[in-house]
């Protein structure tokens, strides 16, 4: 939230506001000390410490830890809590978090999954709206508004055709774009935006999102979905998205006990 914009709230709202504010600002300060970190969470189970054996290497030897590996620096680091890290176990993620550097732990706020090497590859993408009924017909246009102005992908027409598809919907994903005869035949309440990126060959959904939004945020819900597809894509390579990124995945009130 831009800095003028946050003091005129604040005093606009007195007394609560400044108390507000000033959680704000002590989470935001906590927010610009954290970075993101990109790898594969992994899982080592070694064997007991009498064992000839040690463990593979990154994993420590003789214990049993959740680690995330980034291969590109070959380098581990640990985790100071794990039911987050641990839902991700073989899965390449973004981890939002601040770094120990004595200890090589990252302190956790929140981890994200990646996408994956197919997505990353891709040039071309097929937008398809699965039945869109009343408001719903905005999102397509929306979508592509979005995309061009990204220029990452080169929208085309035809799905078959594409290497993605680009699924939107009220719905969501059954993982049946291959199999089922024709568009999505369930009732459309138009409640919860569903986006999914999808292997046009194999129905498979390779990255997913939703946002709720009633009928008349529609097209703004699903230009929030693809600029957040595309901060996971850039986190690691732009600073505005980085901080994007930070800024949208960041879980306020969670790892505020730094330090202590």
């Amino acid at each position: 939230m831009d800095r003028r914009r946050t003091f005129y709230l604040c005093f606009q709202f007195g007394l609560l506001g400044v108390f507000a504010c000033a959680l704000l600002g002590a989470s935001n300060l906590l927010a610009e000390r954290e970075q993101v970190f990109k790898g594969q969470v992994i899982q080592c189970a070694c064997e007991s410490p009498n064992a000839a054996a040690g463990c593979p290497a990154p994993c420590p030897n003789h214990s049993a830890k959740v680690l995330l590996f980034d291969p590109k620096n070959n380098v581990a680091y640990q985790f100071d809590r794990e039911d987050l890290p641990k839902r991700y176990v073989a899965r390449d993620v973004l981890v939002i978090g601040i770094l120990d550097a004595g200890s090589h732990t990252i302190r956790v706020n929140n981890v994200v999954p990646d996408v994956g090497p197919m997505i990353r590859r891709a040039k071309t993408l097929a937008i398809v709206c699965d039945a869109c009924p009343r408001a719903m017909s905005k999102t397509t246009a929306a979508a592509y508004e979005q995309l061009v102005g990204w220029g990452r992908f080169r929208v085309i027409p035809d799905p078959k055709s594409a290497e993605l598809v680009m699924l939107i919907s009220a719905n969501p994903y059954l993982g049946d774009f291959v199999t089922r005869d024709g568009p999505d035949k369930r009732i459309v309440h138009i409640e919860t935006i569903y986006m999914n990126v999808l292997d046009p060959h194999t129905g498979e959904s390779l990255w997913g999102d939703s946002q709720r939004a009633g009928s008349w945020f529609v097209a703004s819900a699903t230009k929030d979905l693809v600029d957040d597809l595309r901060e996971i894509m850039e986190a690691d390579v732009s600073v505005p998205q980085l901080k994007a990124f930070i800024a949208r995945n960041h879980i306020y009130g969670v790892g505020t006990n730094m330090g202590k």
